[in-house]
């Protein structure tokens, strides 16, 4: 299910680039099969477990290396009766060997870490095999002498009697050195000879084993050492049978624990496994997102972008249904769209996303992508025919739980078929409540998504000086491709560009001033909303400051009541040492005791602030906001407005909030605003009561909404129209200036207004 979606969103190569952090080979493995959670609750722990690690990990090191598969060996011993090979058991030491390391570091965590301690208890106590195997195998797979008394003897045996042998046998090659040039002792079969000349029959008893390569010498076993040999040989086969004997043993051992073997392994690979995701999350600054019904990226980036070294401009991305991005090719729609799918499916399968603290995801079933122009050669199928059977599929399996990614909707084709299919495929994901993203470059597509209460529009922003993409989306508007911008600029010749545009319709011409004028007034607030958020922190920085002060001067007359107290209590001292009045003193410890209350109370106390009726303040100790409605100054306490809940506060623990913003008094709160609004009136062929009832609502509308400039379409006709549409103007509390269009604009036969 997610293998194909997952090569499309790059996951695979975000596995791939985890698998490469995990120490061991089984856990590499789990890592590239691990696939999205499906519930909530499952993919919160994971990430919860993750977030841990994370911490643990910026800290302090999991002693944790490289250690085997012994996956092969726990299969072995479910086999009743097995006996190991030497090599099993090797592996079998090295990883409980690092199994108990790791065990201990687990056990000695701190509280903080208890989200993850319970390894500690999954990883069994197999100190005993430990020991056993310690005793009994080195570290190059060769069974010790300590692995059985028994064996210890034997192996003493054999080199007792192998040097006895050895001995024998210099002395022979020493006494006959004419017969034994070389004075070479070896092995053949087991049984030790030397290398003499033929005319050793002369001169002592021998058996032949060998001939030499030449065919010069002889391999012989002079008669002498002969029992010694064949006792030599005894023990090597009782060696043997010990070591096998000690073979059976230990695996019977390890039989026996091959439960808690097997635990252990599993809970390491995890250990390392869950490591690796951790690291990977902490290379990428990753947080943890919350989940909701509701998307809201706050300045994501795309992980691989991120992995290579590259500069990555965070995007912020918000989807509540259907979102339609538009803007030129060169603006990052696309990376845009993988970006979202990539993250969700990250956070899914338990990765920390690389996106700024607060934002928020949507657990989905189902992650559904048409992105590329590759065609599909198997098939023999175009790039538009390959798209149309992808998307083909993608209409019948959407549903609500799934995540819709479609980059550049009904490209291929016919514009204006491409642009009806592009219309006809959102409406559907509509009735099926998939949310979806796409991109597109069709006006037709932009006008619909922008009218359309499902889809909301946003456009890559474009500077057309530098033609420079800027990364960023632009909600609320829809963008242009600058397809001719960008030709121009590119050395176009002119007389093309003119062509161009000659060749286009009134209504695309309409359209692209619509829209260049809504990227005007998109950049307008956005310089604004900036200048907003500068004072807005400047006034934090103020507010700062203040209790900053606040809290030195608290600080200051404490300390003068404290040294008064000192100079009180000197002065007392000095008083009781000159009268010895009990009365007296009583009298001045209460004074004392008094003063010293006072100043503790002074340290902890808010100085009373000025608090009106009708003022919203906040409970310093709760934190909660309401409405003043009554103050009892005798008492110094408040009855504030909490909801529908009025409480009695000391006024000592309010605090006025300023409210930035105040509604005009007259303000008809309950109008609803509109969910779609396009800043465009057409009053061609309406009769004069009708187009001022029409453009009275309009104008109502866009007060709502708050658009600042409108366009007013009336024709020329005899004029009465443009006059009565005129002077209506001139009445309206909304308007604040209005002109006849430019050429480009329409002409005298429309109005441009200016909105308050």
């Amino acid at each position: 299910m997610f293998k194909g979606v997952g090569h499309q969103l790059e996951f695979s190569r975000i596995l791939q680039e985890t698998a490469s952090l995990a120490r061991s080979e089984p856990a590499k493995k789990e890592v590239l099969s691990l696939v999205p959670h499906l519930q909530k609750e499952k993919v919160e722990r994971e990430l919860s477990i993750t977030e841990t690690f994370c911490r643990l990990l910026s800290e302090r090191s999991i002693p944790l290396e490289s250690f085997p598969d012994i996956s092969p060996v726990i299969e072995k011993l479910k086999v009743e009766g097995v006996i190991l090979q030497v090599e099993d058991f090797l592996k079998l030491l090295k990883f409980v060997r690092q199994s108990e390391v790791v065990r201990k570091f687990f056990y000695g965590l701190e509280e903080r870490f208890s989200r993850i301690s319970y390894f500690g208890e999954r990883l069994k106590n197999l100190s005993e095999l430990k020991e056993r195997l310690e005793k009994s195998i080195d570290e190059s797979g060769e069974v010790l002498d300590s692995a059985s008394p028994k064996l210890r003897s034997i192996r003493r045996s054999i080199r007792t009697t192998a040097a006895r042998i050895r001995e024998k046998l210099e002395s022979i090659v020493n006494r006959y050195e004419s017969l034994c040039p070389d004075r070479i002792i070896t092995e053949r079969d087991g049984r030790y000879v030397i290398l003499v000349k033929p005319a050793f029959k002369s001169r002592f008893k021998a058996i032949v084993h060998d001939r030499s390569s030449s065919g010069q010498t002889l391999y012989v076993e002079p008669l002498s050492v002969v029992n010694d040999n064949n006792k030599l040989r005894e023990l090597r086969i009782e060696e043997r049978e010990e070591i096998k004997r000690i073979l059976k043993e230990l695996s019977s051992l390890a039989a026996s624990e091959r439960e808690a073997i097997s635990e252990s392994f599993s809970a390491l690979v995890e250990i390392d496994r869950r490591s690796a995701v951790a690291r990977m999350s902490l290379k990428l600054k990753g947080t943890f997102p919350s989940f909701g019904d509701e998307i809201e990226l706050k300045s994501a980036r795309h992980p691989l972008l991120l992995l290579s070294g590259k500069e990555v401009i965070p995007v912020d991305v918000r989807l509540k249904k259907g979102l339609v991005i538009t803007g030129p090719n060169t603006g990052g729609k696309t990376v845009t769209l993988k970006t979202v799918g990539l993250l969700s499916m990250m956070a899914q399968a338990g990765f920390l996303i690389p996106a700024e603290e607060g934002s928020r995801l949507r657990i989905f079933k189902k992650w559904m992508v048409d992105i590329g122009d590759e065609q599909s050669i198997e098939q023999s199928l175009s790039t538009f025919s390959a798209h149309v059977k992808n998307v083909a599929r993608i209409l019948r399996e959407a549903d609500s739980d799934s995540l819709v990614l479609l980059d550049e909707l009904g490209a291929g084709t016919d514009p204006v078929e491409g642009s009806t299919l592009a219309v006809g495929i959102l409406t559907y994901l509509k009735g099926r409540k998939a949310k979806v993203i796409a991109t597109t470059h069709f006006t037709p597509v932009k006008l619909f998504a922008y009218k359309d209460d499902y889809y909301d529009v946003a456009s890559v922003l474009f500077d057309e000086e530098t033609l420079k993409p800027l990364y960023k989306l632009a909600y609320g508007i829809i963008g242009r491709s600058y397809a001719l911008t960008i030709a121009e600029k590119y050395g176009m010749p002119g007389e093309v560009i003119d062509v161009a545009r000659s060749l286009m319709s009134a209504e695309d011409k309409l359209a692209e001033d619509i829209i260049k004028a809504l990227e005007a007034e998109y950049r307008r607030l956005e310089s604004e909303r900036k200048e907003v958020e500068r004072l807005k922190e400047k006034l934090k920085e103020k507010e700062r400051e203040l209790k900053r002060l606040e809290a030195e001067l608290k600080e200051k007359e404490s300390k003068k009541i404290l040294e008064f107290i000192e100079e009180l209590k000197s002065k007392a001292e000095k008083v009781l040492s000159e009268k010895s009045s009990k009365e007296a003193r009583k009298e001045i410890e209460k004074i004392i005791v008094t003063a010293k209350n006072r100043a503790e109370v002074l340290k902890e106390i808010t100085p009373e602030r000025e608090v009106k009726v009708g003022d919203t303040v906040k409970l310093l100790k709760s934190g909660k906001k309401g409405k003043v409605v009554e103050i009892d100054k005798g008492r110094k306490t408040a009855k504030v407005l909490i909801g529908n809940l009025k409480v009695e506060v000391k006024l000592s623990q309010l605090e006025p909030v300023e409210e930035l913003v105040k509604k005009p008094e007259n303000l008809n709160l309950s109008a609803p605003k509109p969910s779609r609004f396009f800043p465009e009136l057409k009053l061609l062929g309406m009769r004069g009561e009708e187009a001022i009832s029409r453009l009275e609502k309009f104008l109502d509308e866009a007060n709502l909404v708050g658009v600042k400039r409108v366009k007013i379409i009336h024709g020329h006709g005899t004029g009465i129209l443009k006059k009565l549409v005129r002077e209506y103007l001139k009445t309206s509390p909304y308007v604040s200036s209005f002109r006849p269009g430019s050429f480009e604009e329409g002409g005298d036969g429309v109005t441009i207004v200016e909105l308050k």
